[in-house]
């Protein structure tokens, strides 16, 4: 297998058809947990707290912002209990809701850029690039699949998360945390046979159980193509990661800058600042993953084809060095 050859060819696929990209982004948001959160304000109009209640906690602050703080409690240690109830469901309201939309569009995005690299490899190299209704479409026969399989995996990582997270974790301590390295190859083989199975429904049109034993036989039969593969897509996406993350270390520095040069007085500039340039790079960051998402199911696509490929070729050569072999005999004959 020529690893290189199939990462350039991935590459290529996804700078020529950049639906991929949208599509990529897409699968990056079933693999990513939401947050929910919520705004307060409020003000109080009474009696300030006495200097020697206040002295005593933060002292690395000065008066103003310790009172601030104290005054911000009061008002959280005054709301209603109902009101934290109604709060609670709706948090987790939100929660459900941006899980069910995150398995959808994740579903979308997986298998838009599996059927979409497939579509690529097989059209002509001067073909036009690919639009988001033609793979939208390839993939209407196989949606469902996928969706149901993303479904059941998610519900069977959490009862199994229940039934071996206490386990594990002592199985950890009591190794000297040793045992997550053996851990973590499991974690590795689970993730290459998801991905497998996903791409065997969608290339092979095989069913949920049928996908799960063909993506272990092509795995298990060339298991040394997969682990290089693995290391390469895995240390080349950690350094990628690191690369586009530096650009958020630099956020929290007009906060600090505002704190130090106020001798902890005043935060609110830098605060704003802060957030208006992880705004302005949050967006940037994204689209960023998206395309290394896009690339390394890219590049995973064609894994899966070059070995089948192989697998399907085997034969032919088989029966035609038969071949080849009776027609001497018979000429030596």
């Amino acid at each position: 297998m020529d690893f290189g050859e199939i990462l350039k060819k991935a590459w290529k696929i996804i700078w020529k058809h950049k639906i991929l990209w949208l599509f990529g982004l897409l699968a990056s948001c079933g693999m990513n947990s939401a947050r929910g959160g919520g705004g307060h304000g409020g003000g109080s109009s009474g009696g300030a707290p006495a200097p020697s209640s206040s002295s005593g906690i933060f002292p690395f602050l000065n008066p103003s912002m310790r009172y601030s703080i104290e005054n911000f409690m009061r008002t959280i240690e005054n709301i209603e209990p109902w009101i934290w109830i109604m709060i609670v469901f709706l948090m987790i309201f939100m929660g459900i809701a941006i899980a069910i939309l995150s398995l959808f569009l994740g579903t979308l995005g997986t298998a838009g850029v599996i059927k979409g690299t497939a579509m690529a490899d097989d059209a002509a190299e001067d073909g036009k690039p690919l639009s988001f209704g033609e793979i939208f479409k390839a993939i209407k026969p196989y949606y469902w699949k996928v969706l149901i399989l993303n479904l059941g995996l998610r519900i069977l990582g959490f009862v199994a998360f229940l039934i071996f997270a206490i386990p594990i974790v002592l199985f950890t301590v009591c190794t000297c945390f040793l045992g997550l390295f053996l851990l973590i190859p499991i974690g590795w083989f689970i993730e290459v046979m998801i991905i497998f199975t996903t791409i065997a429904i969608i290339e092979e049109d095989k069913d949920i159980f049928e996908g799960i034993s063909r993506a272990w036989q092509v795995i298990t039969r060339k298991i040394g193509y997969i682990l290089v593969m693995f290391l390469i897509l895995g240390i080349g996406q950690l350094i990628v990661s690191l690369i586009i993350g530096l650009p958020l270390v630099i956020v929290p520095m007009p906060l600090l800058i505002n704190l130090f040069a106020t001798g902890f007085q005043s935060a609110s500039i830098g605060l704003f600042l802060s957030i208006i340039m992880l705004l302005a790079l949050l967006p940037f960051l994204i689209f960023l993953a998206g395309i290394v998402k896009a690339y390394v199911l890219a590049s995973w696509t064609l894994t899966y084809r070059s070995i089948v490929g192989e697998d399907a070729l085997k034969p032919v050569v088989l029966n035609q060095q038969a071949e080849d072999k009776s027609l001497n005999d018979v000429q030596e004959d």
